[in-house]
């Protein structure tokens, strides 16, 4: 990308939001002369990009290779701008350009000056949360490009078979019915934080950097979805186990069987120890170790998950009972998640000039719904002995 397009990209994302606001406005002549302009400036960047595959190629076709190298070239260089704005450093021509594009094109950023996390930190960041206990994996989740909206879910329902057309030509095909359709809006809600950076901290490598940021991020993320998803799922209503056999019968009976198929065991730390003295008729352990992932248990055939007490807390004093949910969290809850991670720093605001730190802000965007209630069966079991 050549420094004339970074320009006219900027250039247009600044037309396009005066355009949305003067439409806000109902300034419908101005607004019109604008998305003109927009319209504009997108067909001249067009062109320059078209013009610039033909210069690198040499006339030739660009292959799919060649335009991954560039974009991979346009995010180091974007990735080190981004670091010398989070160093506080002074910044070229260029790379105010590089920053000021990219922040242009990110909704919320460009008003307070916000840097749009680099694509290979948030990868970072995405990949160090799959080594934390993230509840997200075990759900659905959807990646949206709007701050509100709706998805239409399928409710596994108990079906029936199709009927016996038994005088074929005489009798009239019997209805089969419905799927069992449900209509889930979502409104997607920011999350967001901040942390004091010492700036002896930024003096360090940008690696050192990248590994602060991605281990911070990932664990507030982390924290903040876990929270998001077990609120949700305690809004379920509660039945007691009152021993294993209890359990077992709700993933027999009450669940379905297209659910319980892909099913876990959610608990914490006390639901654990329970499980881990229940023994069969013949004094054999029912929690066994997972052949496939030996650090993993399962019960029942299905993997058991632990969360810490202090996230998924035991409730009750005189009768202490610990949450234990059964079920296909995948077709109970669905997370709706709006872009990435947003991250902004200030060396001036706040106390960062007093404390002689950095402050840095991270923000994220989701929403989760409850799609099927009948997914999953919310269990206590009584931990009062352990």
């Amino acid at each position: 990308m050549t420094k004339k397009e970074r320009e006219l990209r900027q250039q247009l994302a600044q037309v396009t939001n005066e355009a949305r606001q003067l439409a806000e406005e109902n300034k419908m002549t101005e607004a019109k002369a604008k998305a003109e302009e927009a319209k504009a400036l997108k067909a001249q960047i067009e062109l320059l990009a078209d013009i610039e595959d033909l210069e690198t190629s040499g006339g030739r076709e660009v292959k799919p290779e060649g335009k991954a190298k560039d974009e991979k070239e346009d995010e180091a260089q974007y990735k080190a701008a981004f670091m010398k704005a989070f160093r506080m450093q002074r910044l070229s021509a260029e790379d105010r350009n590089l920053l000021e594009a990219r922040n242009a094109m990110t909704e919320g950023s460009a008003a307070d000056g916000g840097l749009a996390v680099p694509q290979d930190i948030q990868t970072s960041i995405n990949e160090y949360k799959r080594l934390l206990p993230a509840l997200e994996r075990l759900i659905n989740v959807i990646p949206v490009n709007t701050n509100s909206g709706s998805r239409v879910f399928e409710q596994i329902a108990t079906m029936t078979p199709f009927e016996n057309l038994a005088n074929e030509g005489v009798d009239d095909i019997a209805d089969m019915g419905n799927p069992k359709l449900v209509n889930i809006s979502y409104a997607i809600k920011k999350y967001a934080g901040w942390l004091p950076v010492s700036n002896d901290l930024l003096k360090d490598t940008d690696q050192a950097i990248m590994d602060f940021l991605k281990r911070w991020i990932g664990k507030k993320s982390v924290v903040t979805r876990n929270k998001l998803i077990l609120d949700l799922a305690a809004t379920l209503s509660k039945v007691t186990f009152a021993d294993w056999k209890a359990m077992k019968k709700a993933l027999n009976v009450t669940l379905d069987p297209m659910l319980a198929a892909g099913s876990v065991v959610l608990t914490n730390q006390d639901g654990f120890q329970l499980m881990d003295t229940w023994v069969d008729g013949q004094n054999r352990p029912l929690l066994k170790p997972d052949v496939t992932e030996p650090s993993s248990s399962i019960i029942f055939g299905k993997p058991v998950i632990v969360v810490p007490n202090t996230v998924l807390a035991t409730t009750g004093t005189t009768t202490r009972l610990a949450p234990c949910i059964i079920g296909n969290l995948v077709e109970l809850i669905t997370m709706f998640e709006r872009q990435g991670y947003q991250i902004d720093t200030t060396n001036v605001g706040g106390t960062a000039f007093r404390k002689d730190n950095t402050e840095v802000r991270a923000i994220e965007r989701e929403d989760v719904k409850l799609i099927d209630s009948g997914a999953a069966v919310y269990g206590q079991l009584d931990v009062t002995a352990i």
